[in-house]
């Protein structure tokens, strides 16, 4: 039995609009939850405080502060005279005298930060 071309196409318009019915409020929910998802990291994104600039300074452990696997916390007496607690990354923990070289890292709200670049020989 063969249906005429106006059934047809009734026939296919009700098979799409059940697929719209079921497909499209899956589809809003997907991208109502990209958008919120966006949002919130553009929105975290902003709350960073940026690195403005990074300037290297020579210096000396005075003191290793703490230790932790993923780092130590040191003491470093800088050549322009100013002692700073500076982060070292490296799991081997740096000795006290050992001469480095200091980043130091301004940050847009005035703050500044001090890691341990490397060792100097």
């Amino acid at each position: 039995m063969r249906l005429s071309d106006e059934k047809a196409r009734r026939l296919t318009r009700l098979v799409w609009r059940d697929r719209a019915k079921r497909f499209l409020p899956l589809v809003l929910v997907a991208a109502l939850l990209f958008a919120a998802v966006a949002y919130f990291t553009e929105l975290s994104i902003g709350l960073v405080d940026r690195i403005v600039a990074v300037q290297q300074h020579p210096g000396a452990i005075v003191n290793v502060k703490q230790t932790s696997p993923r780092g130590s916390v040191v003491l470093v007496h800088l050549q322009d005279g100013r002692d700073v607690e500076a982060f070292s990354s490296s799991r081997i923990a740096p000795h006290s005298g050992e001469r480095v070289l200091i980043n130091e890292a301004r940050h847009a709200s005035g703050r500044s930060t001090y890691e341990i670049a490397r060792l100097v020989d």
